[in-house]
């Protein structure tokens, strides 16, 4: 404890200073040098926009971000990063974009041709932005010139006129804007959210591109074997329609005939009606005479006869 106690405090802080200084060197190294990453660079015509920070996309997908932006005589040097995983050829080219309506921006690199790229540079041929300011400038000058001094003079005053007119509109329709400006700055973490879910969500597609796939596979066997049945289907009711047809024109045909055979038919109906009856009543009367012939024959090899004879007198002694 004394030992502690008797130790140099000057020397203590310059300890101190010294294991503080290597920690903000260590914080910012690692917060500069990108780990895992390659730095490149972009000749840009003008920045269009860009600022420091902002992402650098490969196929649409996130793969860097801008590191700095640099005044190099009439162009612009931008130096960005890329995951090492991504292999920039020989052609590779880069291009400014617009992100959002909000005036954010990316800068798109297109990786092509072979081997790698010549100095970790992008020239500028291989480069463009949403709109060169010099081109704009040279065709308004001239657009300006061809327009009429008095003209021009006199739209603008009708403009003024007309914008005095409707100022009390004009008030309202940009405090709406502003709102909405606010609104949507003030939703821009869930605007975030949203588009964060919308990348799950085609992620999420992808994923399942495979399985879509088949499924859109089966559903045309399906539609195709329904168009089978249904020309089959076709088919027998063309059929149907022709055995119909041939029907139709049959009893056309031997209708003249089947009239005439339909009546004799009918009379011969009529007359074995009338056989039928006369039939039954011959079985009618023919049955007492069987029955009386069975019961003479049915008591033996003999036949039994009644005979009815007058009556005897009686002998009375005489």
């Amino acid at each position: 404890m004394k030992a502690l106690n008797q130790r140099d405090p000057f020397r203590l802080g310059l300890v101190a200073l010294l294991v503080g200084g290597l920690l903000a060197g260590a914080v910012v190294v690692i917060s500069v040098i990108p780990f895992g990453e390659k730095s490149y660079t972009a000749i840009l015509a003008q920045t269009a926009g860009l600022r420091v920070g902002e992402s650098v996309d490969v196929a649409g997908v996130p793969s860097g971000k801008v590191q700095s932006i640099k005044l190099d005589g009439d162009q612009v040097k931008v130096g960005f990063s890329l995951d090492k995983k991504v292999k920039l050829g020989s052609e590779s080219s880069a291009e400014v974009k617009v992100a959002t309506l909000l005036g954010t921006h990316y800068l798109q690199v297109v990786p092509e041709g072979a081997g790698t790229l010549k100095s970790d540079t992008i020239p500028l041929e291989r480069t463009s932005v949403p709109f060169n300011l010099q081109d704009v400038l040279e065709k308004s000058v001239q657009t300006l010139d061809e327009l009429d001094p008095e003209i021009l003079a006199e739209a603008m005053k009708t403009f003024s006129e007309n914008t005095a007119m409707t100022k009390d509109e004009i008030g309202p329709a940009l405090t709406g804007v502003a709102r909405l400006s606010e609104m949507v700055a003030s939703r821009k973490d869930q605007l975030a959210e949203l588009m964060s879910a919308t990348r799950e969500v085609t992620d999420q597609l992808s994923s399942n591109s495979d399985d879509l796939v088949a499924m859109m596979d089966q559903a045309n066997l399906v539609i195709s074997e329904i168009t089978k049945r249904r020309e089959a289907i076709h088919a027998m009711l063309v059929a149907t329609t022709a055995l119909s047809k041939n029907i139709n024109r049959l009893i056309i045909d031997t209708k003249a005939d089947l009239g005439p055979a339909f009546v004799k038919a009918n009379q011969v109906i009529d007359t074995l009606r009338e056989q039928d009856a006369v039939m039954k009543n011959l079985l009618s009367k023919t049955a007492p005479a069987a029955r009386y012939l069975a019961n003479a024959n049915g008591s033996g090899p003999w036949t039994n006869v009644f005979v009815r004879y007058p009556a005897i007198p009686a002998d009375d002694g005489r």
